[in-house]
């Protein structure tokens, strides 16, 4: 009867108790994280097979699914994750429900297809909320289909050790909501089936999966923690059994005794003592009362009631009160008084306050104004007196035109300030916000209006308008504009590309001399001049294209598997006879065992192309060039590219990254290209995923590094970063 009392007073208990979990039990949750990377839910029943799979590899104790497997999928999922349960030997639960069927005009019993029950155990995943809509307490055990099943709470603590007797199935229990669920472990579902989890923090340890995601619905109201997605209410009543937190109430009969007890004591010291002391003296026992209780809960199991203890007492010393009621009835007259020095210092400050008062008739007329009033319509009490309102107010759109009486009217009826337009004494126009309250004693209907002077603050608003305005148009000039230059780059590569493959096809008949004899040697030369030309300006039109797909978001990944080593080898050749031709050192320092990723080749090779054509170009004779590759500490991927040669200014930085910036511009530049190497570099490495970045001293050299995601850290020989 006085759980609204009692309930809040239980949540303020739990948080001044706040504990960890059981470190036993682990929690693999179905977050946003998880609908985004796999997709719509529901999930095909592979994804859950491939979980319990890295499970049961890690060596994971029980897994418990709070996940319905009612509804049948394609035989092919159905398959993979029976199989799934078969490879875990009965080491798996599946949640079943009872839920009310419209169509049968009653509560049905629900549960995993008929071809899981084999492999696994059932635990009810039902809760049942008290009438305040919280969740407070679980059962142990339910009927469910004929048969007594255990709650997935229940079901958890018995796979984690914790031992009951089914003969007391009809009870239940008091979650400990002072055991956080910030000590969960707690992991992603997309990164556990997708082995980004360390295996070993599952090893011996209960599982729970379930939804914490907020679209999937599954949301619980509950104490403390206003609403908790339903598998952390599942782990947080687990968790009370597990570290024998099942709370449960104080029997009643000990409850009645001690609050005798407690009523008889107040009663016997307020007859003694002032009202004042006997208040003091109900709530410091209180007090006592409710640290006792917390005390308790917080050693045992026992949830001591602390409302009829307050209401009791607080009773039995209101009824104290009323007997010495004299005594109060002439202190209320003091206070009377007090009020009454209050209100007229009240009226004082009203006099001077900063924003305009105004007493005014229900017709508008003014009775009285303060000084504000005075200064902001320029005009003097003796003056205004008896002077409608309405003549210091100017009809406008920002009222629709209305009347002064009729603004009034629409003001006190809604209870809500107005924007409108006034005018002072010598006519000149100025906004104000507008506030009126009735005055209902004796029935006057005098208004109070209540008055500020905003027209700086509207000009300053109507300017920022403008000015955000300006600003939009101005932004969406520079997206169009953007737009079409990308499109102008695409189109004509399109153009371009055509042409330029039939030049180079005749240029290589011509240089083969397929057709016969040329005639001069200097023909074979030319044409294969015209060849290597048309190869460099197919090659630019290829990083225009590219780069016009990147713009458009429509550059498509063709992740596999690669041998990082082999690759990283090859290109580091192919760059070597260049940087020899050239009299420039090349070097390697590659690990000796080859390890492989899964990435898009052709982009890593046109990021490492690019960034290994500027080494060379860039250097000068003698110069060195290195090329390195290791792992990082996080078991990321690193490759840097190192050169001696002229180096980039720090303020060029930047703009080698932007599209056809190059730190050597102008006419007068000595090397060539078109300056999209490096920005299409970095785009390529960060569609991989990975980050790409530049050191550089003018006259000592450049590194570039570029940091992929890694997958195979174990991999000992790249284990120390450079």
């Amino acid at each position: 009867m006085l759980d609204f009392v009692e309930r809040p007073l239980l949540e303020q208990r739990f948080k001044l108790d706040i504990r960890d979990g059981n470190p036993q039990l682990v929690v693999v949750e179905i977050d946003p994280k998880s609908l985004r990377e796999i997709g719509t839910w529901p999930w095909k029943r592979s994804l859950h097979a491939l979980l319990i799979d890295r499970l049961t590899a890690a060596g994971a104790g029980t897994v418990i699914f709070d996940v319905d497997f009612s509804l049948a999928s394609s035989d092919t999922e159905d398959l993979a994750f029976e199989k799934a349960l078969a490879r875990r030997n009965g080491r798996t639960v599946l949640a079943a429900f009872r839920q009310w069927s419209d169509a049968d005009g009653r509560f049905v019993d629900l549960g995993p297809l008929p071809r899981f029950l084999p492999y696994s155990e059932i635990a009810s995943a039902n809760i049942f909320p008290e009438s305040d809509g919280l969740l407070w307490r679980q059962p142990l055990f339910l009927d469910w289909n004929g048969q007594v099943i255990p709650s997935i709470a229940t079901s958890v603590a018995l796979q984690a050790g914790w031992t009951t007797d089914r003969s007391i199935s009809v009870q239940g229990f008091g979650i400990d909501y002072s055991i956080t669920p910030d000590s969960f472990e707690r992991y992603s579902f997309s990164d556990v089936a997708g082995g980004a989890v360390d295996p070993s923090v599952f090893n011996g340890k209960t599982v729970l999966v379930g939804a914490t995601a907020v679209e999937l619905g599954d949301n619980v109201a509950t104490p403390l923690y206003k609403s908790l997605p339903g598998v952390l209410v599942q782990t947080l009543a687990a968790q009370s059994l597990m570290t024998d937190r099942a709370l449960q109430p104080l029997s009643k009969t000990l409850t009645y005794l001690l609050l005798f007890f407690a009523i008889a004591a107040v009663v016997a010291f307020s007859r003694r003592k002032t009202p004042g002391k006997g208040l003091v003296a109900v709530i410091g026992l209180n007090i006592v009362i409710f640290i006792t209780a917390a005390v308790i809960q917080s050693y045992s199991t026992v949830l001591v009631p602390v409302a009829p203890f307050i209401v009791g007492t607080s009773l039995a010393g209101t009824l104290i009160f009323l007997i010495r009621f004299r005594q109060l009835a002439a202190r209320a007259v003091a206070e009377r008084f007090a009020r009454l020095k209050s209100q007229a210092m009240m009226a004082n400050v009203a006099k001077n306050a900063f924003d305009a008062l105004i007493m005014t008739n229900e017709a508008g007329k003014i009775e009285t104004l303060n000084l504000a009033a005075e200064r902001i319509f320029n005009v003097k009490q003796a003056k205004a007196n008896g002077h409608s309102m309405s003549e210091y107010y100017v009809p406008s759109k920002l009222t629709h035109n209305l009347s002064f009486e009729e603004v009034l009217k629409q003001a006190v009826t809604t209870a809500e300030p107005l924007r409108i337009l006034c005018k002072r004494a010598s006519g000149k126009a100025f906004h104000a916000d507008l506030a009126v309250t009735r005055i209902d004693e004796e029935e006057s209907g005098d208004l109070i209006l209540l008055m500020r002077d905003i027209d700086d603050f509207v000009k300053t608003e109507r300017t920022a308008i403008r000015r955000e305005r300006a600003l939009k148009i101005a932004t969406r000039q520079a997206k169009l504009a953007n737009r079409a230059k990308t499109e102008f780059f695409a189109n004509m590569s399109h153009e371009l590309k055509t042409p330029l493959n039939a030049v180079m096809g005749f240029a290589e008949i011509m240089h083969g001399e397929l057709l016969g004899p040329l005639g001069s040697p200097k023909y074979i030369e030319y044409s294969k001049d015209i060849y290597d030309g048309g190869a460099k300006l197919l090659e630019t039109v290829t990083d225009v294209l590219d780069f016009a797909r990147i713009e458009d978001g429509k550059l498509t990944l063709q992740n596999e598997q690669l041998n990082l080593t082999d690759l990283l080898t090859r290109m580091g050749e192919m760059s070597r006879e260049r940087a020899e031709a050239a009299g420039i050192i090349f070097s390697m320092n590659l690990p000796s065992r080859p390890f492989t990723c899964t990435t898009d080749q052709r982009l890593l090779k046109k990021a490492l192309g690019a960034i290994l054509s500027n080494a060379v170009k860039f250097n000068q004779r003698d110069g060195q060039v290195e090329l390195a590759a290791c792992f990082t500490e996080d078991g990321d991927i690193r490759i840097s590219i190192s050169d001696s040669g002229i180096g980039i200014p720090a303020e060029e930085i930047e703009t080698c990254f932007s599209a056809f910036g190059q730190a050597d511009r102008g006419l007068q530049r000595q090397y060539e290209g078109a300056g999209l190497g490096l920005s299409l570099a970095l785009k390529y490495i960060e569609a991989l995923g990975g980050t790409l970045q530049i050191k550089s001293e003018v006259g000592v050299g450049t590194t570039v590094t570029m940091i992929l995601p890694g997958q195979q850290p174990e991999q000992a020989e790249m284990a120390i970063a450079g």
